[in-house]
């Protein structure tokens, strides 16, 4: 695929889009055919490094067993969670934590726990924590890879035929943005059971607008094809 078509899309995209007072999101949809998503090898989640990152802030949280580390975390992360109060946490709570924060990490240790008494709700909802080793320095530089990674997957609901991701914001160029959805498409080739022949449609939609399909995606399926 070139990257051109991407690009194309996108500046008819945030050029038509009505202006707001807000740096609206820009998402990217893959629509698929030929997938059966009751086979495990047609699921799939993962994320993606991306080279225009667009994230200003990701709120976090940890759930931490080690002493140590309960204190040497501390201006790392936004909220720390003793493995020994886990348990007392009601579904309410679990619910506000995973709404209310973006990253959700945990020590090795405390992740039996958190597996316990948190999997049934954070889980659902796509938040089951990243385990992180307990050294201060390394949650850190695993926090601030986090705002150059996009998750893709199909998981949550197994009749879907379609996976939507943030791609960019309106404050970055079209350019960027189809950079972006280049690395991601390319990863979700990869991914796929059949590869390009998996990928019905390609489409970009801002926070506010309609979706916009790309252009001549038909053309360079086609394409792609007949150079295998």
């Amino acid at each position: 695929m070139n990257k051109k078509d991407f690009e194309v899309t996108l500046q008819k995209l945030l050029s038509d889009a009505k202006k707001r007072n807000f740096d609206e999101s820009v998402d990217v949809i893959f629509t698929f055919k030929n997938m059966n998503l009751k086979n495990k090898e047609h699921r799939f989640e993962f994320f993606v490094t991306i080279p225009n990152p667009f994230i200003k802030k990701l709120k976090t949280l940890i759930f931490v067993k080690d002493k140590q580390l309960l204190e040497s975390a501390k201006g790392i992360v936004d909220k720390i969670i003793p493995e020994d109060k886990i348990k007392s946490l009601s579904k309410k709570d679990i619910k506000k934590l995973a709404q209310d924060y973006d990253l959700l990490l945990a020590e090795g240790q405390a992740m039996l726990s958190v597996g316990k008494y948190l999997g049934q709700t954070l889980s659902p909802r796509g938040k089951m924590p990243q385990i992180v080793p307990a050294n201060p320095q390394a949650i850190k530089a695993f926090i601030d890879s986090a705002y150059a990674k996009v998750k893709l997957s199909n998981k949550k609901n197994k009749s879907s035929v379609a996976v939507q991701t943030r791609i960019g914001k309106r404050s970055l160029d079209a350019s960027q943005i189809a950079d972006n959805t280049m690395v991601v498409y390319n990863a979700l080739v990869d991914k796929l059971p059949a590869g390009i022949h998996n990928i019905r449609r390609v489409l970009f939609k801002t926070t506010m607008s309609a979706p916009i399909k790309v252009e001549g995606d038909a053309k360079w399926v086609i394409i792609e094809n007949n150079g295998e």
